[in-house]
């Protein structure tokens, strides 16, 4: 089939807790952003949708938004969807925001805890298929990523029934493993089980694989 559209995500968004701490995560946004410079050369129209990713991964010679929460990266991808698009959702955005913002500096006082109340953020693709659902899209696909720290099938699996989604991208991460800049092994799981499994790659050469892998099923 011919997309006329791509979006790619990618990167963690931050919540602000206060002017100078945040909630995010060790993404680096690198993932992503070698996805969408492959995919580009399938799908001209690609779009670049990223978060607080390293300086290096902010380089796309194509639309791009930077955005800084997840209700910005949702609002990004809301903006730019349409029928017959591809959806990548590389990003780590945080799954939970501070119920309140604090407007200066939290000081420390003599109590020894701090309580901090969160809330839960839209769940991105979730929010996306109901969308598509409400503009009466016929061909929005959607690849989802799951990163998870056990449970990697049975996680994965579930999250591509909740989600609506096409494919899921998993893979095992820790303080050593799957974010940040080292290599990587990943799993490419659709309903059916285990499409393909990537070991020990460099997170470019597993996008090169991820998009051929896509290319195959989606313009055979």
């Amino acid at each position: 089939m011919k997309f006329n559209k791509a979006i790619v995500t990618s990167g963690p968004t931050r919540e602000w807790i206060d002017p100078v701490r945040y909630i995010s995560n060790a993404s680096s946004g690198k993932m992503g952003y070698h996805i969408v410079n492959e995919l580009q050369k399938w799908i001209p129209n690609t779009v670049y949708i990223y978060g607080n990713v390293l300086e290096k991964y902010k380089e796309y010679q194509g639309l791009k938004k930077q955005v800084e929460t997840t209700l910005e990266m949702l609002n990004a991808i809301l903006e730019e969807l349409q029928d017959n698009t591809l959806i990548i959702m590389a990003a780590a955005p945080a799954d939970f925001r501070p119920q309140d913002y604090v407007e200066n500096k939290i000081k420390k006082t003599s109590e020894e805890n701090y309580s901090l109340n969160l809330v839960q953020n839209p769940d991105i693709l979730a929010t996306v298929s109901q969308e598509v659902i409400n503009r009466n899209y016929k061909s929005v696909h959607k690849i989802g990523f799951a990163a998870e720290t056990n449970n990697l099938d049975e996680n994965a699996r579930e999250k591509i029934m909740k989600k609506g989604l096409d494919y899921i991208i998993a893979n095992y991460v820790g303080r050593e493993k799957g974010f940040g800049e080292a290599e990587s092994s990943v799993k490419i799981i659709s309903t059916d089980g285990i499409q393909i499994q990537i070991e020990n790659q460099s997170k470019e050469e597993i996008s090169i694989q991820i998009v051929n892998f896509l290319r195959l099923k989606f313009d055979s």
